[in-house]
């Protein structure tokens, strides 16, 4: 049952990073969320499912922007699996820990679309990481933390 609540999840993370997300850019700067959410199913679930839900909605999104047609299922499904593979050697249950997990996975995850995508020459991929991958990951990791403190505070309200 927990697989399809992830699926829905990233489906909805989906929907919400392509309609709404643009009320919520700063300074032309969006969370990843479709990569938040990979990135905690491969801290509570490891490295399969995270990869095999990163290649699905990866290829979600290739679909909606065809433009570099199997990117983002590659570099989804294989962000899946490094967290996921690596989660046990960290203290994954630290909340500083997770939100830095998911700090250092859009930095990266941006880095490798950017030098690898047909958008932008090899020469402009330092100033493009700079500029929009590094605060991508500031953003993304921030709204990580405020959901790792919301969940949480949601169990004890329903608890209660």
């Amino acid at each position: 049952m927990h697989i399809a609540r992830y699926i829905l999840l990233l489906g909805l993370a989906f929907v919400i990073q392509t309609t709404w997300l643009d009320f919520f850019s700063v300074s032309n700067l969006k969370p990843d969320l479709v990569l938040l959410i990979i990135t905690i199913v491969a801290l509570r679930e490891g490295p399969i499912l995270a990869t095999l839900l990163g290649f699905a909605i990866g290829l979600l999104q290739d679909a909606y922007a065809p433009a570099d047609f199997g990117l983002n299922a590659l570099l989804k499904c294989t962000a899946g699996f490094a967290v996921g593979h690596g989660r046990s050697r960290v203290v994954s249950d630290n909340v500083q820990v997770q939100v830095a997990l998911i700090f250092f996975t859009v930095l990266l995850h941006d880095l490798l679309f950017y030098a690898i995508t047909s958008a932008i020459s090899l020469f402009d991929v330092p100033y493009f990481w700079m500029r929009y991958g590094l605060g991508r990951a500031v953003y993304t990791g921030l709204v990580g933390a405020f959901a790792y403190v919301l969940f949480p505070l949601r169990q004890h309200l329903i608890r209660s």
